[in-house]
């Protein structure tokens, strides 16, 4: 059984026509243009193209010939697979394969070519149309219309009247479009004006209130040092904070009068012991604990 006359009804509905485990034949949709040669303008149509690599059944190409041939699904599945492998033998013996309506479809050193029908239509829309042949113009005798004295004098005051009517209508419109910019120029400047006394007559705004708010450190601290003199504690703590304590604070003063500086200040006993032993291993091995309620 030969399938070959069954792909061209379906390339017509669909754009897509696969033959299982051999290829498909694809169509895309192209303007009316000349022949090779330019004797003819061709109709719009679908330009068809054969692709090798798409071989896996869709079902379209089965089901129609199981519908046409009034046979199960799987026979004619078995049919459609039997007529390619012998069309198969055929292009391996290096002979060409037609399609009706289609085109013809050989193999040239494992390469196919495809030689498509130029005169079918697969556009549904271009069904009637066919070529037109073109002709030549050397062949064309041309006429040169006669006109007497009468017809050439309302001719052109025809055209004076298009002419003066065509520059009123254009002066028209240019005097509208001037009007619509002014207006708009003048619109704009009293928003402007308005915006900016809405703008500068707004009252002062309520002035900001800063409240200071202190930060609240913990109880236990590491101490850097104890000063006498207030210029000397400042120097202590600008000190540590460039090497990078920048919480070194003031703690207090002791019953002795000194100023007591602080590395850092913690919230729980466990914290201020754990950071109080990498300082001494690290950066000073005098520091100490002070509990400070």
């Amino acid at each position: 059984m030969k399938f070959n006359n069954h792909i061209y009804p379906l390339l017509k509905e669909y754009n897509c026509v696969v033959i299982p485990n051999f290829g498909s034949f694809v169509c895309r949709n192209i303007s009316a243009k000349f022949s090779e040669n330019h004797s003819q303008l061709l109709p719009p149509n679908k330009e068809i193209v054969f692709n090798k690599n798409l071989k896996e059944s869709d079902g379209v190409l089965i089901k129609n010939i199981s519908e046409i041939k009034n046979i199960p699904y799987s026979e004619s599945e078995k049919k459609i697979n039997s007529w390619v492998r012998k069309i198969k033998k055929k292009i391996k013996k290096g002979k060409s394969i037609s399609f009706q309506n289609i085109g013809s479809l050989r193999k040239v050193d494992k390469n196919f070519i495809f030689e498509p029908n130029i005169n079918s239509i697969f556009l549904k829309s271009s069904y009637g149309l066919s070529a037109v042949d073109t002709l030549s113009v050397n062949n064309t005798k041309i006429i040169k219309p006669s006109f007497n004295n009468k017809m050439l004098k309302y001719a052109a005051i025809l055209i004076l009247f298009v002419s003066f009517s065509a520059i009123s209508i254009n002066s028209y419109f240019e005097s509208v479009k001037s009007f619509n910019e002014n207006s708009y120029s003048v619109a704009s400047k009293e928003i402007n004006k308005k915006i900016q006394r809405a703008t500068f007559n707004i009252s002062p705004a309520i002035p900001l209130v800063t409240l200071p708010i202190e930060k609240k450190y913990g109880n236990f601290h590491i101490i850097a040092g104890s000063f006498r003199f207030e210029e000397n504690s400042l120097k202590m703590i600008d000190l540590l904070q460039k090497k990078g304590f920048i919480e070194a604070r003031k703690v207090g003063v002791n019953k002795f009068g000194l100023i007591q500086i602080a590395y850092n200040s913690y919230d729980s006993v466990e914290q201020a012991r754990a950071a109080l032993e990498l300082l001494r291993d690290s950066e000073d091995e005098n520091a100490w604990l002070l509990i400070k309620n």
